[in-house]
């Protein structure tokens, strides 16, 4: 084994025992157990271990979780000591006091086509479309044209507030039960199943799709944490994401799932409420 090989399985060995035992050590510990130089050490460190490497005051630090991933010499050797990437990431957190979530309830054969419905209005073509497909009237009293402001430039600021709302969804198969007609004894459950096609109890998959807005971000301190007067109303952007939620997802959902009987919207967060679509006879 090479001199720098004997380096890097003791740089391993120094921060595996860290990692389990979970002890703060210095730059200066580390580099007496590994046996580089002061020189080299500060250049392997920068290219190799610093990702490995967490902070906790102005000298001493800790192993990141992230070692899991490279416990093994194998592993270390293959993805730290070969290659020069920074494992670690630091983040910043930013708080959402409010939020809105809609959650749609169908059955799983509208999967395919509601998905194909909810992809194209990730694009701005199809956005722009649908846009104008509502009353100018509508548009204008939702989200107000600004002075001096000419369409093009105001269909592209509706788009950017679109684009920062509407970024994705998510979707989970649930497995259920409904009953599918009045409520009947078990004898007549039985005779009215036995003279017609009709089933009394429906076992059926159901596709939840699932969206999530934050409606106002807080990236130093919770909103209740604020002064009264630094305090702001998040309704008005609760408002209008509702608003375009309601022109653009469920109007496009609607046109695609339309032969369901009834299409359930289950919105949480800043308000609870049950919207049902039902179609007329």
């Amino acid at each position: 084994m090479s001199a720098e090989s004997d380096n890097q399985v003791r740089a391993f060995k120094f921060i595996k025992a860290k990692f389990n035992s979970q002890e703060l050590f210095t730059e200066e510990e580390f580099q007496r157990a590994t046996g580089y130089s002061k020189v080299s050490f500060k250049t392997y460190s920068s290219k190799q271990f610093r990702g490995l490497m967490i902070p906790t005051d102005e000298r001493h630090f800790r192993i990141s979780a992230v070692f899991r991933q490279f416990s093994t010499w194998k592993k270390f050797k293959d993805k730290v000591v070969t290659q020069n990437r920074n494992f670690g990431r630091s983040y910043s957190q930013i708080c959402y006091e409010n939020v809105i979530v809609f959650e749609f309830y169908m059955p799983l054969r509208n999967e395919e086509y509601l998905r194909q419905t909810l992809d194209s209005l990730f694009y701005k073509d199809s956005v722009l479309f649908r846009l104008k497909l509502i009353k100018p009237s509508d548009l204008h009293k939702a989200f107000p044209k600004g002075d001096g402001e000419d369409e093009p430039q105001y269909f592209e600021r509706i788009c950017e507030f679109i684009s920062d709302k509407f970024v994705g969804y998510s979707v989970n198969h649930v497995n259920g039960r409904y009953r599918a007609t009045d409520i009947k004894t078990m004898q007549e459950a039985l005779t009215s199943g036995a003279a017609s096609a009709e089933r009394y109890l429906v076992d059926e998959t159901t596709a939840v799709v699932r969206f999530i807005f934050p409606c106002k971000a807080k990236p130093e301190k919770p909103e209740s944490l604020l002064p009264p007067n630094e305090m702001r109303s998040a309704e008005p952007d609760a408002n209008l994401i509702r608003w375009f939620f309601m022109q653009l997802f469920v109007q496009s959902i609607l046109e695609v799932v339309n032969a369901e009987d009834e299409i359930w919207l289950l919105e949480t967060g800043m308000r609870n409420r049950l919207h049902i679509w039902r179609a007329k006879d």
